[in-house]
């Protein structure tokens, strides 16, 4: 089995200090459309990598992967009460996922060396000042909302960087 405890751990920490600010979520609108936009690419090319049909946008990749992985808990519900205090908590069902990948360690990237990690574009997301809300078929960021669309739609599109360089040059670009 494997259980990467200390890189769930780690995750469960950076997932935790995540705050929702509304002006920060305002300033950085371009960047965090971008990382969403990323995150729905990549892991709509995992499902169709791992020939998953369910969980659409939020598939439990890690699971799919490695069907004992197993992780504590605990470590999601730090998550949710370390930001249920904000205006949109991380919730159980985003963080969870997460965390699993962490702990799955290297294993993905052993077995499909050739695809990016999925969860690396919403953890940014989360971090540059907040978290979403879906409906309707959306996600709203904020000041941001988008279609989510089919697996295929967004497995179709081109990567985007999501380098901080990149992401911080996307959101010195004038509102309009």
């Amino acid at each position: 089995m494997v259980n990467d405890v200390t890189a769930a751990e780690q995750m469960a920490d950076r997932l935790a200090a995540v705050r929702y600010d509304d002006a920060g979520a305002y300033r950085r609108q371009r960047s965090r459309l971008r990382l969403a936009r990323e995150y729905l690419r990549r892991t709509a090319v995992w499902m169709q990598a791992l020939d998953l049909t369910e969980g659409w946008p939020h598939p439990d990749l890690a699971k799919a992967i490695e069907p004992s992985l197993a992780v504590d808990p605990a470590l999601a519900e730090k998550v949710f009460a370390a930001t249920a205090n904000g205006e949109f908590p991380v919730r159980p069902t985003v963080s969870y996922p997460i965390l699993q990948w962490a702990a799955a360690g290297q294993l993905p990237k052993q077995r499909f060396p050739d695809l990016d990690d999925p969860f690396e574009p919403l953890v940014l997301l989360l971090e540059r000042d907040g978290a979403f809300i879906e409906h309707n078929g959306a996600m709203e960021l904020g000041y941001g909302e988008f279609q989510i669309r089919t697996v295929a739609d967004r497995a179709a599109l081109e990567p985007r960087p999501i380098d901080p360089a990149a992401l911080d040059e996307l959101d010195r670009k004038e509102l309009v």
